[in-house]
């Protein structure tokens, strides 16, 4: 859902919590470090295996699509390169072992005698903040009128995305732009675009708020809701290349919200409560995200994402498609604080511009009141663990 498909956590990341340790790590080869057989966690499933079959599938479908046109690709599990077609057949031997819904003591014998397994080094001390983004749905229309007079870009034609792989030795990252007198010059800021410069009558579509058009952006995917009484999907199509700006770390440094009580709750009751300053507090990010059309939100693999399985990570230093297994805490409803204990098999499918680091991952949770209310209150620590078979 998210090229820079963020979570509702990601809008305020930088801002709500004290970073759990001064060196997490940037690169693959020390994102991931072999655990040793003691130290192996108990690898309990809390849904029961549900979601789980659907969410491997799509990670096979995505690595056999690739390994059609890429025979040769391979993966960092750490200072490892590993081949594509073992991560293909780590997925297969656990999707056979899964489906034969063994108890969770069977299948942790299983894991720690066929699997080598390996951690996230996450902030240096192996401690990931987990946070959760959800689908959300708003009201919109597909023509400019009335209340809908936001809109939601499509790809512009002239959007360049050149590729840091494509460039290994002159890129760390991917560049965006577009080219004008033969230059690649940077694309329009957020301000920019809302100023005019790209052309609102080729908006994929129209919603009635800017602020949930926002928060749109934040999730990558989301429902448009039309008066008729049907809806459309959109997903992420791109984005402006511009860094990722939360607008909590700049609340938290006017005083307006303090670091403890920051949430996408409490931004939307900032955002709601000030309106005069919403535009310019909204223009203070200059990342924008463009969006298309699509049947079911996808992920950064290009496959539809699954909800209490799908994981969004750094594609820089952790495998796309593997199989990890994420230890961390959620809450316990739509509303209260309580949080309750989390373990349980993912896909990492997703990927976040905001998440440039091992220290920090977002669990899809699907879409609903619960989704909604979790997704923005969800910042808790954690561990992650890649599956590989021997």
């Amino acid at each position: 859902m998210r090229r820079i498909a963020l979570a509702a956590g990601l809008l305020l990341a930088t801002a709500c919590r004290t970073p759990l340790a001064p060196e997490p790590a940037r690169t693959a080869e020390r994102a991931l470090v072999e655990v040793p057989a003691g130290e192996l966690p108990a690898f309990e499933d809390d849904l029961d295996y549900a979601g789980l079959d659907d969410a491997i599938g799509r990670s096979a479908t995505w690595l056999a699509r690739l390994a059609a046109a890429d025979p040769g690709r391979t993966f960092a599990y750490g200072k490892e390169r590993v081949p594509i077609q073992k991560v293909q057949a780590t997925l297969a031997r656990f999707r056979d072992l899964a489906l034969a819904r063994p108890s969770p003591q069977a299948l942790g014998e299983a894991v720690r005698r066929e699997f080598r397994v390996f951690r996230s080094v996450g902030d240096g001390t192996g401690s990931v903040l987990f946070t959760g983004y959800y689908l959300p749905e708003v009201r919109g229309a597909l023509a400019r009128g009335g209340p809908y007079q936001t809109p939601l870009h499509r790809a512009p034609d002239n959007l360049v995305v050149v590729r840091a792989k494509d460039f290994p030795t002159q890129l760390e990252n991917d560049l965006v732009g577009r080219v004008e007198a033969g230059r690649m010059v940077p694309y329009p800021t957020r301000a920019e675009i809302a100023g005019g410069a790209v052309d609102d009558r080729d908006a994929l579509c129209f919603v009635d708020s800017p602020v949930d058009a926002f928060f749109l952006e934040i999730q990558g995917s989301g429902v448009i809701r039309l008066e008729d009484g049907t809806s459309r999907v959109v997903t992420f199509a791109g984005r402006n290349g511009h860094r990722y700006e939360a607008l909590g770390a700049e609340l938290a440094r006017r005083g307006a919200i303090t670091r403890e009580q920051l949430s996408m709750q409490a931004l939307r009751a900032w955002l709601a409560a000030n309106p005069a300053e919403r535009d310019a507090l909204l223009a203070r990010n200059p990342s924008y995200v463009f969006f298309r059309f699509a049947d079911a939100a996808t992920g950064s693999l290009g496959v539809p994402v699954t909800p209490d399985r799908t994981i969004a990570a750094d594609a820089r230093v952790f495998p796309k498609g593997g199989l990890a297994f994420a230890m961390t805490e959620r809450p316990v409803d739509a509303s209260g604080p309580a949080m309750r204990a989390f373990s349980r098999f993912v896909l990492d499918q997703d990927a976040g511009g905001a998440i440039r680091t091992s220290a920090h991952v977002d669990l899809y949770l699907g879409s609903g009141a619960y989704a909604e209310n979790a997704a923005g209150r969800m910042k808790q620590p954690g561990r992650l663990y890649y599956l590989l078979l021997r």
